[in-house]
């Protein structure tokens, strides 16, 4: 089952420390869904996930958002 949080209309930093606080809550193989209207917030993650080992699977651009996917490691 992949979790949902919707960040829209939230600017960087506040989306980044509350993805990194949500996943890493979760256990290994859990998969969450973020919605973001922030760009920098998109460029965030990709340096987040590098630096934790979690998986990004996805940064899907919507209507004025981007839908990102990440896995738990």
């Amino acid at each position: 089952m992949t979790r949902r949080l919707d960040l829209r209309g939230r600017k960087s930093p506040y989306p980044i420390v509350r993805i990194a606080k949500v996943v890493m809550k979760g256990s290994p193989g859990d998969r969450f869904e973020f919605l973001v209207s922030d760009k920098a917030s998109v460029d965030d993650v990709y340096g987040w996930v590098e630096r934790t080992g979690n998986v990004l699977r996805r940064v899907d651009k919507k209507d004025g958002y981007w839908v990102i996917e990440i896995e738990r490691r």
